[in-house]
């Protein structure tokens, strides 16, 4: 695994973990169909989960840099996805109606761009791996879709499916050496 790799991967471990303790001290979790971002609004929370936004933010940073010269779209696709990020970050949903409708406006932009940037991951590596990642990533993106339009209950499976899933694409595109990558 290359260093790129390897930071994005420590990038999606620091978030998650985060979250992890999220659920630890507040409850909710999967089976609340409130999302994650809940726990941006929570004084409890509030800490660990900007601590995991943050380092995320600083290591796909961090690993946008080692791509500069060797990789440039995908780095400014990096940089691209952690001011989104900041966007979701900095719009807590329980503030007001205003922040709440800022705040579903950062995350469908989030979904969309990190969506988008998949399918061009796939195209570029050519990769079957990449390919299946990518499917599952926005068989999350439906499912959390669906929930947010309140047709179904499942708006934190489908989003930690979405991410996670977008996570281990940008490690995959980074960590493999692809025929299409070499060429680019």
């Amino acid at each position: 695994m290359n260093a790129a790799g390897r930071l994005l991967l420590w990038a999606q471990l620091a978030f998650w973990g985060c979250v992890v303790v999220c659920f630890a001290v507040a409850g909710g979790g999967l089976g609340d169909n409130h999302g994650f971002s809940v726990y941006g609004g929570r004084v409890s929370t509030i800490v660990p989960w900007a601590v995991g936004f943050l380092a995320t933010a600083g290591l796909t940073v961090r690993a946008a840099a080692l791509l500069d010269e060797s990789d440039p779209a995908l780095a400014r696709a990096l940089r691209v996805n952690v001011l989104l990020l900041f966007f979701v970050l900095l719009t807590p949903d329980t503030v007001n109606q205003f922040f709440y409708v800022a705040h579903i406006v950062a995350s469908i932009a989030l979904f969309l761009f990190q969506a988008v940037v998949g399918l061009w991951l796939v195209q570029r590596t050519g990769s079957r791996a990449v390919l299946q990642l990518y499917v599952v990533q926005i068989a999350g993106g439906v499912i959390a879709g669906l929930s947010e339009l309140q047709w179904i209950g499942l708006l934190s499976p489908g989003i930690l499916v979405f991410q996670v899933f977008f996570g281990a694409l940008l490690v995959a595109a980074t960590t493999d050496a692809h025929p299409a990558l070499e060429a680019a």
